[in-house]
């Protein structure tokens, strides 16, 4: 029978690689998981509310979102752009992608012409699908 020294035989020290290795995997699944980027949402434009339960609209790669502020700027990718350089960056958009569908993301308190000089650019460059993006009452 083998008799133990306490004195040199102490306890082993926590193995603390399992503990390690789950917290990289579990970093490496939340970084996966995560969204870092939201496309064109642009937050100086507050969305009109509804009470309808419809889902709101996602942003799809081929989309092209224009923003119109409270007092009736145009806004695309952060850049602002004049009613002509609006036309004519539209018509590219169609000319390069002929099924190219725009998002219009128009602020509850603009006025409504603003929309309506935007969703005419769009139906003068052949626009075949225009949509209009709001918030459902609960905010989503």
């Amino acid at each position: 029978m083998r008799i133990r020294d306490a004195a040199t035989e102490g306890e082993e020290p926590y193995n603390l690689v399992p503990l390690t290795d789950m917290v990289f995997n579990l970093l490496i699944f939340f970084l996966c998981a995560t969204t870092f980027v939201q496309i064109e949402k642009d937050l100086r434009v507050e969305l009109p509310k509804t009470t309808s339960s419809f889902t709101p609209l996602s942003a799809a790669p081929k989309e092209l979102i224009i923003n119109i502020t409270e007092d009736g700027k145009t806004i695309i990718t952060g850049k602002e752009y004049s009613d002509k350089d609006l036309a004519a960056y539209v018509e590219s958009a169609v000319k390069r992608q002929a099924d190219q569908t725009v998002i219009i993301r128009a602020d509850e308190r603009s006025m409504m012409k603003y929309f309506a000089h935007v969703a005419q650019v769009c139906r003068n460059a052949k626009v075949k699908e225009a949509k209009l993006v709001y918030l459902d009452e609960k905010g989503s």
